[in-house]
């Protein structure tokens, strides 16, 4: 029909408004079933290219259901919705019973009346729903609360003058029994078909002519198009009262005025009314608090929420959704995102490491402390066992930060555990490993002046520099690292559902240039732990009265051992946060515990032996001096010491042999004293008493006299 035009949009440029009402809602997903028709294919086509032309953000996702169709493909298309998840649906459907079949399969598969869906229908919904009472909880009474229904409008009282003008001509007209009798003589009667009607049975009702309803104003404006078309033409023809169909058509199309139910552009290609400058309603489904009706049931009723007029959308009151609220739902399903966080439990194992780190460290320190007199200390260097529990302990406190990320503080706070990691772990390992080759590299240089025979001071400043350097070393490297390019924690995305939205992450500690800083830090205290394992070895064969050499080197030795084990999985367990947190922690603790234990146990063991020694020797009388520094025996001198000590030992031996045997010999001669002083105290004569005095005065200086016996009779 080349001639064809109207004033009323048609059915696919609804589609222009919807996508409008949609943006203004921030929706950007919406899946339509439209039925398997012209008018449902047109509409659904028309709201896919309005999407693409003034949308592009805003997906559209279409399924078709043929009229009429049964439960199964019913239950199809509703799956094929449900599948999308997406929670904005708009039905272009009809028919009561086919809106309340879908609507119920909707329920029952979880999109429809479950508070988080919205379903708004084409205009053709309407009648389907108001006026009916549905049983409260019932599952149709669920799914259509908060439903909403887009259509064209000729207007409405109060907003638009030329509407309110239309409705009080159309009601006088009506109120006039001339003019009603006027109208209903020329309603046609007779149809083609041979049926016959009588108008007069509307005409003659008390709400005839009261409201324009829909159709009216885009009637009044087709005529008053026409009219103005038609008289635009006579004032511009040349000496002519006829005009042509084409000439009027397009006249029409260029005919632009403010009618009753908008503003009038015509599309110049189709002819039809450009839905821009017609008036669209978005009426809502509520509840009807004042509707008599029987118990236990509810009545919806419609409530003008929206009207788009000259283009966009001006609201006339909240629309009510779903769930009760005004608030626009989410037009996604719920989110449920698997962060990696770490457990209570593992951050429960991470502080009971920590805690048994700074346990021992302060534990042996209060020792040393407490015995700073004692030989076995002052041998040691207090000095050296305080920095070594000093680095154990900032060892130990980096666990502290590992524990710390996003699901517990902030990206600021999470940001400074990142950078503080590193500050206490390099700290902690330059103080401890400083000491530990200061001390084995100062026995070693004594030992090399003693081989040539040279008289060699190693002062407090000789064994701090070195120690005082690598520290330096460190803080500098960390330094410039915290100021130009600190570590941040960065969220790592691992998968992504449809929507793009991260359904797993997980956190790490990140810079651009964190592998420089990394490197540099490794050389300079993996050098320190290498130089601290050479200065050890070279030490192995001098025996210092501790033997600390041999258990500093055994101690390096485990942490070496486990370093070339635990490092490489801390690379590759870097993805998954639980593994690198629980191998980085067990790491950090057997080299701080270690180094811990290797250290001091020894001396806690001398130390009791010493005391032991020293109890045993003053019960026998025994006197026992201290002698201050490190006692340092050379091989050749021990071999020989050993040797003498493997000699006294079977003398030992044979004295105590000789011992028992006197001991023996001791206990007859008291027996036979006590039998003589028997006899003498008798009263024998006294000449038998002179006889055997001279015997019992020897028997008194074997027996009675301690420090002759003590000389006689070895203890």
């Amino acid at each position: 029909y080349k001639l064809f035009g109207r004033t009323i949009p048609n059915d696919d440029g609804t589609a222009i408004p919807l996508v409008e009402k949609l943006t203004s809602w921030n929706v950007r997903y919406i899946a339509v079933l439209h039925v398997d028709d012209a008018y449902g294919n047109a509409f659904a086509k028309g709201i896919r290219l309005a999407a693409q032309r003034d949308t592009p953000d805003l997906r559209v996702e279409t399924m078709e259901i043929t009229i009429g169709a049964d439960d199964d493909k019913i239950s199809d298309a509703i799956q094929q919705l449900k599948q999308t998840d997406f929670t904005f649906f708009f039905g272009i459907v009809w028919s009561k019973e086919f809106v309340d079949r879908i609507m119920t399969e909707a329920y029952n598969q979880g999109i429809a009346g479950t508070g988080r869906h919205t379903w708004l229908f084409s205009d053709a919904v309407g009648s389907s729903v108001i006026g009916r009472g549905f049983p409260i909880g019932s599952k149709l009474e669920k799914a259509y609360r908060g439903t909403g229904v887009l259509s064209a409008v000729g207007g409405i009282r109060g907003i638009d003058v030329v509407y309110d003008k239309l409705t009080r001509s159309m009601q006088q007209l009506g109120e006039n029994e001339e003019d009603r009798s006027y109208l209903d003589s020329h309603f046609p009667r007779d149809y083609p078909d041979g049926k016959v009607v009588n108008h007069s049975i509307i005409t003659a009702q008390e709400v005839f002519l009261k409201a324009p309803g829909m159709v009216a104003p885009f009637l009044y404006d087709s005529v008053v198009a026409l009219g103005i078309a038609s008289c635009g033409l006579l004032e511009t023809a040349d000496n002519t009262d006829y005009f042509t169909g084409e000439e009027l058509f397009q006249a029409l199309l260029n005919t632009t005025f403010d009618g009753a139910s908008g503003s009038i552009i015509l599309d110049p290609d189709t002819g039809t009314r450009d839905p821009r400058s017609a008036l669209f309603l978005l009426t809502n489904f509520v509840n009807d608090e004042d509707a008599s009706i029987g118990q236990g049931m509810v009545q919806f009723k419609m409530i003008e929420t929206d009207l788009f007029k000259s283009g966009k959308w001006e609201p006339l009151v909240p629309y009510t959704f779903n769930n009760g609220a005004s608030d626009i739902p989410s037009d996604l399903p719920i989110l449920k995102t698997n962060s990696n966080y770490l457990s209570t439990g593992l951050d429960a194992i991470g502080f009971i490491l920590c805690g048994i780190i700074i346990a021992l460290a302060l534990s042996f320190s209060y020792w040393t402390y407490h015995n700073s007199g004692k030989q076995v200390v002052r041998s040691s260097q207090p000095i050296f066992l305080y920095i070594i529990s000093a680095g154990t302990l900032l060892m130990g406190l980096s666990i502290i930060p590992l524990t710390i990320d996003l699901g517990v503080t902030d990206q600021k706070g999470a940001d400074a555990a990142c950078m503080a990691f590193p500050w206490l772990l390099a700290v902690g390992f330059s103080l401890t490993f400083s000491a530990l080759f200061t001390k084995t590299h100062r026995i070693n240089q004594i030992m090399r002046s003693t081989a040539r025979f040279e008289r060699v001071k190693v002062t407090a400043l000789d064994v701090i520099k070195p120690m005082v350097t690598l520290l330096m070393l460190n803080a500098a490297v960390l330094t410039i690292w915290t100021v130009i390019d600190p570590l941040q924690r960065q969220t790592v995305v691992v998968t992504q559902d449809p929507f793009l939205r991260n359904v797993e992450t997980y956190g790490v500690c990140s810079s651009d240039h964190v592998s420089i800083f990394v490197a540099i830090l490794c050389v300079i205290n993996l050098g320190s732990l290498l130089f601290a394992l050479f200065q050890a070895y070279m030490a192995r064969k001098i025996s210092t009265e501790l033997q600390e050499s041999s258990y500093i080197f055994l101690a390096m030795s485990i942490i070496l051992l486990v370093s070339f084990i635990g490092i490489p999985v801390i690379i590759i367990a870097r993805d998954n946060s639980a593994a690198f947190y629980f191998v980085t922690a067990g790491l950090i603790f057997v080299v701080c515990s270690s180094l811990l234990l290797l250290t001091f146990i020894p001396k806690v063991r001398a130390l009791r032996k010493k005391n032991s020694n020293a109890r045993m020797s003053g019960s026998s009388g025994a006197t026992y001096t201290a002698e201050k520094g490190i006692k340092i025996l050379m091989p050749v001198e021990q071999a020989e010491l050993e040797k003498e000590n493997r000699a006294l030992t079977v003398e030992q031996a044979e004295l105590a042999k000789e011992n028992r045997a006197l001991t023996v010999e001791h206990d007859e001669l008291e027996k036979e004293n006590r039998e003589l002083k028997r006899l003498l105290s008798g009263g024998k004569s006294r000449e038998r008493g002179e006889n055997q005095k001279s015997s019992i005065e020897c028997l008194d200086v074997l027996s009675g006299n301690p420090s002759d016996t003590a000389a006689f009779w070895p203890h």
